[in-house]
């Protein structure tokens, strides 16, 4: 609890009937509560402020104030700054709804923008790779699950499936899919549009979630998607633009490698008619330029985007 929170309870602390026996804090204020509220405050000046205030603006019961010592030694050894909003909210309502509510509603943003912030400074995406096996299918059973702990771990996973850069009338997206007909994955361009509705079925359940009492709304709120954690961090998805292949870490690789299923043997016989093709009519059964096309071809294969700067002439 920050200073500002913490004078505005402070400044709301009056005017109460203080019990001494602890009871739900809905029902009625317990001296006891009261203490583990403000010992809860880091600041000594306002704790001190605080403390001098419960018998100064409140009105304590006889067996409160009989108990006033042991109750304030209990409550030194239970420190939770909370129960003094929790306090207001039940026992000074008009001052928590114009007061405490507006503070409490400032300082979760603030925290959430400055995490959001953290995770920006330091989360270093992951780069798309096309032998991950990992897809938005795997990613909505993981949220389906509550398999994810917090927002990290979603844009991790979604940065090993999917980007944007900036096309000529609109953002491009590049994301990762499985291509049935030849067993593997690829990349698939996409617009904006049809990428959000990708991303809006996957809804996240945290592991572990803890019910956040911001405010007394009853209305359900929206379901948190993937789409609004991809947008709320979407700079970590940006690149600069597209080539076919770049060594530029901000520029996307349209390459990924080709598409083949690796055989567990080779049949030799199925590839024979085309080495016989090359090296008895285009090599003319010579040995020297039938490796030297074998290899012209290999090389091609093995370095994409590459000029070989030698060609094949046949007369």
């Amino acid at each position: 609890m920050n200073d500002e929170l913490a004078q505005a309870c402070i400044d709301g602390l009056k005017n109460l009937e203080i019990h001494n026996y602890p009871q739900p804090i809905n029902m009625e204020v317990s001296l006891l509560s009261i203490f583990c509220g403000l010992y809860g405050i880091a600041n000594e000046s306002i704790r001190a402020e605080g403390i001098g205030n419960i018998r100064k603006f409140n009105k304590l019961s006889a067996n409160a104030d009989k108990n006033y010592g042991q109750a304030s030694s209990n409550g030194e050894r239970k420190p939770n700054p909370c129960i003094l909003t929790k306090i207001l909210r039940y026992h000074n309502k008009d001052y928590y709804e114009q007061i405490i509510k507006p503070l409490l509603k400032k300082n979760y943003e603030a925290k959430k923008k400055e995490k959001q912030t953290l995770i920006n400074q330091t989360l270093i995406p992951n780069k798309i790779d096309l032998q991950d096996g990992i897809t938005l299918l795997d990613m909505q059973e993981k949220a389906a699950n509550g398999e994810y702990e917090n927002e990290e771990q979603i844009v991790m996973d979604l940065t090993r499936l999917l980007l944007y850069y900036e096309g000529e009338t609109e953002d491009i997206y590049a994301i990762k899919g499985y291509d049935a007909i030849c067993d593997t994955q690829v990349l698939y361009q996409k617009l904006e549009g049809t990428v959000y509705k990708q991303l809006e079925k996957i809804n996240i359940n945290f592991k572990n979630k803890k019910i956040d009492e911001k405010s007394d709304d009853k209305k359900e709120s929206k379901p948190l998607t993937a789409k609004h954690i991809f947008k709320k961090y979407a700079s970590k998805f940006a690149k600069k633009g597209c080539k076919f292949i770049s060594e530029d870490p901000k520029i996307l690789t349209v390459f990924q490698g080709y598409k083949y299923k690796k055989l567990d043997t080779i049949e030799y016989e199925c590839l024979q008619m085309y080495l016989d093709l090359i090296k008895e009519t285009i090599a003319a059964g010579d040995e020297r330029v039938y490796e030297y096309i074998l290899n012209w071809i290999a090389w091609m294969i093995q370095n994409p985007g590459k000029k070989s700067r030698a060609a094949i002439v046949l007369q």
